[in-house]
């Protein structure tokens, strides 16, 4: 399993600055028996259940083209993540300076990054299993939730938590959590920021866009 790289290396150097642990998250979470009557936790658990799904379903159709697997996997990321959160997250205050079209030029080239991440680890799996626990926990703000997962087989298993809000669309993915604590956004974060400081929404796409392609050439 070459998870934990793909999921939080991501081609970047993971450096002791940039592994920001996200305790508050950890730490402010409720039982699940805490939650509100209304919150149906089938929904919420549903992003992590189609994106788990969709990487059960590549794993086991290896022999299937590229395209066919990236379909697959765009299809369970739009109705998983919340890129628009996620990205506006990642680059920090520098977003708000960014035009609508230099926000959608950044939002593509990162929906195709995390595409080619996940299908780097996944596309030629064979025995990676997904589990879900049944019950989720209060996020740190009123609006999050927190899926607890495992992924890996035998003894090579990880915890991987998902942060999820709700949005009009329904409930979506917002932060991922390895060992139940290290900050997936954080890490991204830090490891942009040199590139955005030094030039801005192209260099932060371009260097999006490298790593894809180095990412496709893997599997």
């Amino acid at each position: 399993m070459k998870l934990q790289h793909v999921l939080f290396l991501c081609g970047f150097t993971l450096a002791s600055t940039t592994v920001i642990q996200a305790q508050a998250q950890t730490q402010q979470a409720q039982p699940s028996g805490n939650l509100s009557a209304t919150t149906n936790q089938n929904a919420v658990k549903e992003p992590v259940v189609k994106l788990y799904q969709a990487l059960n379903t590549i794993q086991k159709s290896a022999k299937n083209s590229l395209s066919q697997h990236t379909a697959i996997l765009n299809q369970a990321l739009d109705s998983s993540y919340d890129f628009p959160t996620i990205i506006s997250k990642t680059v920090g205050y520098r977003y708000n300076s960014f035009t609508p079209q230099e926000k959608a030029v950044v939002l593509e080239a990162f929906k195709k990054y995390t595409v080619a991440r996940y299908l780097s680890s996944f596309a030629n799996d064979t025995d990676a299993q997904f589990k879900i626990s049944p019950d989720v926990k209060a996020g740190a703000t009123g609006n999050q939730q927190i899926v607890s997962t495992t992924v890996g087989s035998g003894n090579d298993k990880t915890q991987i938590n998902y942060i999820v809000h709700n949005t009009p669309q329904g409930w979506r993915i917002v932060d991922v959590l390895l060992n139940g604590n290290i900050s997936q956004t954080a890490v991204q974060r830090g490891d942009f920021s040199s590139t955005l400081a030094k030039g801005g929404s192209k260099a932060l796409v371009d260097m999006l866009v490298q790593k894809a392609k180095s990412f496709n050439t893997q599997k």
